[in-house]
Order: C-alpha cells, then structure tokens, then sequence
C-alpha cells in the first residue's frame, strides 16, 4: 500500500514533532530521504528515535540541521525495544544543544510562555539564575553576553518558550489634579497590568500627545484615576497639553 507523505519544505518539523507530541499520539513519525527518519511517540512521550546509525538526541539533532525529506505518521505503531521515555521538551533541548548556537532576535525583557514545562527541565544552578533575571525583566541582550545563558536562551526562543515582552499602550484623556506635583497620575490597575507585563517596575511614562510630540514624565498609582491622565497645572504647562486630549501612553522606565 502506498503511504501519503507531504514536504518539508512546508512544514517546521520541530513544530510538527511537538504537534504530535502535545496531541499525545502513538505512533512513529517517519521522514524519508537518502537514510530514514524515525521518531516513535507513546501517548506523546518520546520512545525512540532514529537516523540511519544514530539514535536519540544525535538522531533528532542531524534531521534539524538538515531538515528536508518527506514524511507521513503511522498512527497507533509502538516501537518492540524503544531505548528512550522522555517529553519533547527535554529531547528537543539536548539537541538544540548540539547544533550551532543561532541568533537570538529578542534584545529586550522576555517572558517565558510556560513556567510549567521550563520548571520541569534539568537547569544548572548558573541557568537557574538566567531564568530568574529573565523573570524579573532584565533585558535579553544583557543576559546574552555570557554564551552559556546566549545558548541557553536560543534554544528557549526556538521551543517557543521564550518571547519579547511587550507592554501595551492605553489610550488616556488628560484631566488636571492638584493633588500632587510635578508628577503625572495612572490608575493603578494600568499600573499593575503594565508591571506584569515588564516584569519589573517603572517610574516614567512616556505619552505622545496629538501633536504626535512625544513627552517623558514621572508616574505615580492613583486609585481613582480610571482612563484619566492626571496632570497637575505644571505639567499641563509644560507639555501644552490641554484637558480632553486623547494622549497614547505606556511606560518609559
């Protein structure tokens, strides 16, 4: 019988291996080209995996330093002698491992996507500290000058467990306060939101008003001010920003 099989060429085959892998499918994942392929899943856990005279990690890290072939899945096949039992997380990141340390894109504070999986692998106590400046908002290109947290982080942000973490902007109207000076005032709930999302905590804003003129000004919680800028009088002066103006505003530093 002849078997479907579909391209390479279209298909990230490390994203395809954790699509089988997280659907907790049984069965062997074969690519074919001048040696075969082989990766035997049991209810999503790795058992064995194959290519030509290598196996396991070895095995893995060849086909992803060369990913091409066609490939097709046979559903419900256990492998009689499987030498491994391991979760992709772990086997993908042996391999990583092996292959050259690639780009890491991401400059500025990252998050990690899945606490859960990332806590289940085996960190060094040196990797342990990267995940915990990670945490806390230190920028990725800092962390990146040491190769071992650069390795590290790479093969994070390959497993899509490692992203850039944004801060979203809110849209604000400006309202006058006299209640403090020379400082502006954000609801404290866009505060909070902004600081989980940064991971750290920050003590400017920067606006950009209608004039599409861009200020940078210091920022206190306020507990009432909901979708409200505050400014007091010194402030309105010194921006030119009148009350009403619709500003767009997210944190500076």
């Amino acid at each position: 019988m002849t078997r479907s099989t579909s391209s390479l060429e279209t298909f990230d085959f490390l994203e395809l291996l954790y699509m089988l892998a997280e659907s907790r499918r049984t069965g062997v994942l074969r690519v074919y080209r001048d040696q075969e392929f082989q990766a035997w899943l049991q209810d999503g856990r790795v058992m064995h995996v194959e290519f030509g005279v290598l196996r396991d990690v070895s095995a893995l890290s060849a086909l992803l330093a060369d990913p091409r072939g066609r490939f097709n899945f046979d559903e419900g096949q256990v492998h009689p002698d499987p030498h491994l039992d391991t979760d992709m997380d772990s086997l993908a990141m042996e391999a990583l491992s092996e292959l050259p340390t690639p780009e890491l894109l991401l400059q500025g504070p990252g998050k990690i996507t899945s606490p859960e999986r990332v806590a289940r692998m085996p960190w060094s106590l040196s990797q342990e500290r990267v995940l915990r400046e990670v945490e806390t908002g230190t920028p990725l290109r800092e962390l990146a000058r040491n190769p071992e947290a650069l390795e590290m982080l790479s093969r994070l942000a390959r497993l899509g467990l490692l992203v850039a973490r944004k801060s979203r902007v809110a849209r604000l109207t400006v309202a006058v306060t006299r209640q403090v000076k020379g400082v502006a005032v954000v609801d404290e709930t866009i505060i909070r939101r902004w600081r989980e999302d940064l991971g750290r905590h920050f003590s400017h804003i920067a606006l950009r008003d209608p004039q599409n003129v861009v200020h940078t000004l210091p920022v206190t919680v306020g507990s009432t001010a909901g979708t409200q800028l505050m400014l007091p009088p010194e402030l309105l002066v010194r921006t030119r920003l009148h009350v009403g103006d619709a500003v767009l505003v997210q944190p500076a530093g």
